[in-house]
């Protein structure tokens, strides 16, 4: 946050005087304006120096009453610190403590733009902090949300192996899958922290060849059991021959799987139509490829689908919105985008493109 943003909350009006005015009437306007500094100001516009009430303390200590009556350039400070609309509000807040003064005039192009002061910087300090603060408990559940989903599935497949084992004769296949089940997720547990541990770093890891055919069929048998139970059709349209990338492949799974997570989620609310997930692969010009998913949901309202990547932002009733802005992302630093579509009726679109050839810039660990 700068001081321009300082400036269109508070305005740009300044109390100035000019060099020329006595001393008397620059008392006798703070007074009338309540304010303890006056812009000295030439008739161009150009900052000539800032006299404040202690600037008029002083000169009365030197000179007595006859200071009244002597010029504000006489009495003012010339050397003026001044700041542009650029400057952050920390830098400004610092220099105002260094400096030990409680005013700074904003000046562009050499001329007086606005005035800040140092109740305006704390006010906002003050609002950045308690933002941070309440950006925590966001955060924490966030994450609580992202980890749940798992750890459901975990608790899912257990008490079905339980169910299982308690049938004569033993179904192993079944128990087998259930046991399967939970490792897959244990493992989706660990990915889910280490990607929002890298929503919050820049650093990258070491790249592999990656299928990403290979990774949709398997998040696709991971929530076969969630698919089925909620009467969802799967429609592929994988593209034959699908040129590797380099990428994280755990990443690259977590992207997915959001996105047909999310997608169960959206139809599950939908009774009055059919469940279809589509999920399609192709290449773009030889140089990139496109994964689409579509679903058959109620759709997301178009004025909302420019925020839904933000962190913490979510058109669900339950969590915070981490996924979506995990798995952008996670796209992006693989040199990819990641989109969103709908009309707010009919299904929602999500694609993303990844680079068939791409060289990370990312510093490693």
């Amino acid at each position: 946050m700068d001081v321009q943003h300082i400036l269109s909350r508070k305005g740009r009006s300044v109390n100035t005087i000019e060099p020329t005015a006595p001393v008397t009437a620059a008392v006798k306007l703070m007074a009338q304006r309540r304010v303890g500094a006056l812009v000295v100001t030439e008739p161009d516009g150009r900052i000539a120096g800032i006299i404040s009430e202690r600037d008029i303390v002083r000169a009365l200590d030197d000179a007595g009453p006859s200071a009244l009556s002597s010029s504000v350039a006489d009495t003012m400070t010339r050397k003026v610190v001044t700041c542009a609309e650029t400057i952050s509000v920390v830098e400004i807040m610092e220099r105002m403590t260094r400096g030990k003064f409680r005013h700074v005039p904003v000046a562009k192009r050499g001329r007086l733009a606005g005035i800040v002061s140092i109740n305006d910087v704390v006010k906002v300090r003050l609002e950045q902090l308690e933002s941070k603060l309440m950006k925590v408990d966001e955060v924490t559940a966030s994450i609580a949300h992202e980890v749940r989903q798992p750890l459901t599935a975990i608790a899912t497949n257990s008490g079905a192996a339980l169910r299982f084992l308690d049938r004569k004769p033993l179904d192993y296949d079944e128990i087998r899958r259930a046991l399967n089940g939970i490792i897959d997720d244990c493992h989706r547990t660990s990915t889910v922290f280490d990607s929002i541990r890298d929503l919050f770093r820049t650093s990258d890891h070491r790249k592999q060849p990656v299928n990403v055919n290979e990774i949709i069929q398997e998040v696709l048998q991971s929530l076969r059991g969630d698919l089925e139970d909620h009467g969802i059709t799967i429609h592929y349209e994988l593209a034959h021959d699908l040129p590797l990338i380099e990428g994280h492949r755990n990443q690259l799974q977590q992207v997915i799987y959001n996105l047909v997570h999310n997608a169960l989620e959206a139809m599950d609310t939908t009774a009055s139509r059919n469940r279809v997930l589509s999920i399609k692969t192709r290449v773009v010009g030889n140089r990139a490829i496109r994964t689409v998913v579509e679903d058959s949901g109620p759709g997301i309202n178009p004025k909302e689908l420019d925020r839904i990547f933000d962190a913490f932002v979510s058109t669900k009733s339950h969590g915070m919105g981490l996924g979506l802005a995990i798995c952008r992302m996670i796209v992006e630093r693989h040199g990819g985008q990641l989109t969103a579509s709908s009309d707010g009726k009919n299904g929602a679109r999500f694609q993303f493109t990844l680079p068939i050839e791409f060289e990370s810039t990312a510093s490693s660990d």
